[in-house]
């Protein structure tokens, strides 16, 4: 049975008032605005409940503030721990605990209380100063031993809503929370001076710091924009869409030389300028790369202006930009670039379909299985030299099995169906006869030639059949994908996955995860001897699959069809002849384009995600497993499977038969 302990979010604490435990930071506290909550935690984006600060000119800085702090250069962030499962979210409400996991981890000390912290995720330089430049280089680099949490706000705490309460005792409050931390590398309280906010932003500006916050001591703390929190910057930062980009002429691989910048006003997009210093040369190379799928024939501005050189793109993508001050026409002066804001992005970061010079040809829908309007789809050049890196280990996963396609062609992208293309050499094909009748054709590879061929024609995922192309009546891998509803933890996916194999072990069959690219997993199994049939594979994932859900039924489900919210569909539909999964090393028509790829059972307990590689970096490592003798090791199950899936069906019918009489 699987694990009662594995975490399970309702998306609300309890709404029924606890008292403070005696060890509860609230213990003989006596607070003006405190009271029960039953406050909306996993599954609501903290961006709906999160407190944004005012930017101010430092010379209108308000007497009446006078609580001051330094002001960080991060990614703003919101820890929720509940029953000391740690998540970490972004202003816009993205989970991004996996690329905070150290923070994570070291919110765990503190996991005997439940509570939602506000701060800020930093990497200091030897100043001890914050560094976004620095930071996006270890996010980048999946470096996280130099993450710092400075922490200023408390928004909830063991059953208390406390937003309502003074700050100046929310201060007090966090101070006694985070005292019981043996992480003060990790997790630190960002110190506050009850000071006049123009003198504390004196000094900071002389110590070169970016500036300061400045906060009312008695605020409660409230949604939004507010007059009570306010921004002095010693330095101007402000994010900017990325309107166009000037290619470096000649520059191999290819790269940008600057970023022309637009601005918000109202509805209207208006230029801001052209930054073309503050970059490091390898973010000249992925900045090309990553804003190649944006391309767009015209300029996206309101006002047109004249920029012969400039490629423009969709203002998708948010650049951080420091700058002096502005001219009289809201220029930027001496504009530095930062960092891509990943955690302002709007979710998800599409962009729309290139406008061409001139009328081109649609698909034919007798081309397309099933549109995919969302999709982002890396260049041919982008994936050819992907391949490239990774043909050894991807030929072992891909090489010899029939495989469907998504392709991206003349600017949609679909599941491929029907007539093909011109097909290159290295491209072999299959002639099958359908299932449900007549014939049909699938492509398949054998080496590095092969898969280039496939990018030649537009192939971006390649989903595999569970069978090679010398037997394909008979399954050599079965499949369980473990796909995630709303509101479900990586963790559960995780641990449900570990009991899985654990069924599978005590039944003497051996397995593999693979990380999916999405959000999801799958627990590969091996099969040998090809005696199994892909019906008799069908029937026993089913079996398997469906005990499951019938033990916890509000935390799984086998139907597609059902709402899903906060449970996960356990899909066994990958199993039959003719059906696919994505295949291990297929790159993602995703933002970032992650990559399905194979791992290990120790990788996964260690916190490994399931979009941890892309085509870009990280690029994974195949597991050195002996397949050969996990098959064989499987081999003895092959004739009790083939007995267990005929019992299930002789089942079924019976069932089905009794139904109509």
């Amino acid at each position: 049975m699987l694990s009662a302990n594995a975490p399970r979010y309702s998306g609300r604490f309890n709404p029924e008032a606890p008292r403070p435990s005696a060890a509860s930071p609230l213990r003989s506290k006596n607070l003006k605005g405190i009271k029960a909550g039953a406050l909306y935690i996993f599954g609501m984006p903290p961006s709906r409940h999160a407190a944004h600060p005012t930017l101010h000119d430092p010379g209108r800085a308000p007497e009446v503030i006078t609580n001051g702090s330094r002001d960080t250069d991060g990614y703003r962030a919101q820890a929720h721990v509940v029953k000391a499962n740690a998540a970490i979210y972004t202003r816009r409400g993205y989970d991004w605990s996996d690329r905070f996991g150290s923070i994570a981890q070291a919110l765990h000390e503190l996991g005997k209380h439940d509570f939602i912290l506000d701060g800020e995720i930093v990497v200091l330089d030897e100043r001890g100063i914050s560094n976004f430049h620095s930071l996006q280089d270890d996010l980048a680099g999946k470096r996280q031993d130099r993450l710092v949490y400075f922490v200023f706000d408390v928004l909830y705490l063991d059953g208390f809503d406390l937003r309502q309460v003074p700050l100046i005792d929310r201060k007090q409050i966090l101070a006694d929370l985070l005292g019981s931390t043996s992480h003060a590398a990790r997790i630190r309280l960002s110190e506050h001076l009850e000071a006049d906010a123009a003198a504390v932003f004196k000094q900071a500006c002389e110590l070169h710091l970016e500036g300061i916050i400045s906060k009312e001591q008695h605020s409660p703390y409230r949604s939004g924009r507010q007059d009570s929190w306010i921004k002095l910057k010693c330095v101007q930062v402000d994010t900017f869409p990325v309107i166009a980009f000037v290619e470096k002429l000649g520059a191999s691989p290819r790269r940008i030389a600057s970023l022309y910048l637009g601005r918000w006003e109202g509805d209207k997009l208006l230029y801001a300028g052209k930054a073309q210093t503050g970059f490091k040369q390898e973010m000249l190379y992925d900045l090309r790369e990553r804003l190649d799928p944006y391309i767009r024939d015209r300029s996206p501005l309101s006002a047109p202006i004249r920029k012969p050189k400039a490629t423009w793109v969709e203002p998708v993508l948010l650049a951080e930009i420091a700058y002096s001050s502005l001219t009289a026409d809201k220029r930027l002066r001496a504009p530095v670039y930062k960092g891509i804001r990943e955690d302002l992005l709007d979710a998800p970061a599409v962009p729309k379909p290139a406008a061409t010079k001139g009328a081109q040809p649609r698909v034919s829908r007798e081309n397309i299985l099933q549109l995919l309007p969302n999709a982002v789809v890396p260049s041919k050049a982008g994936l050819a030299r992907y391949w490239q890196q990774v043909a050894p280990e991807a030929l072992r996963f891909v090489a010899g099995r029939p495989l469907k396609l998504v392709r991206h062609t003349r600017g949609t992208t679909f599941y491929h169906k029907g007539p093909l293309p011109p097909i290159p050499r290295a491209v072999h094909e299959l002639h099958i006869e359908k299932r449900e009748g007549g014939k049909g054709t699938r492509l398949w590879i054998d080496d590095l030639a092969g898969l280039l061929g496939l990018v030649e024609i537009g192939a971006v995922e390649l989903h595999a059949w569970n069978c090679t192309v010398e037997n394909i009546e008979h399954p050599d891998m079965m499949v369980i994908d473990l796909d995630p509803g709303a509101g479900v933890s990586w963790s559960f996916v995780r641990d449900t996955a570990l009991e899985i194999r654990d069924v599978l072990q005590e039944a003497n069959m051996e397995s593999w995860p693979k990380l999916s690219g999405g959000k999801g997993l799958h627990v590969m199994v091996p099969l040998s001897g090809h005696r199994m049939t892909h019906d008799e594979a069908h029937q026993y994932s089913r079996t398997l699959a469906e005990s499951i859900a019938a033990r916890e039924p509000d935390r799984y489900t086998t139907s597609a069809t059902t709402e899903r919210d906060g449970r996960i569909f356990l899909d066994y539909l990958r199993n039959g002849r003719g059906t696919t999964a994505v295949a291990a090393y297929s790159p993602r028509a995703r933002v970032g384009f992650p990559i399905a790829a194979p791992t290990t059972w120790d990788a996964l307990k260690r916190g490994i995600r399931s979009d941890t590689y892309s085509i870009n970096g990280p690029l994974p490592q195949a597991p050195r497993r002996r397949m050969r003798a996990s098959r064989a090791r499987n081999r003895s199950k092959v004739s009790e499977l083939r007995n267990t899936s005929a019992e299930g069906a002789t089942h079924e019918r019976r069932q089905k038969q009794a139904r109509v009489t």
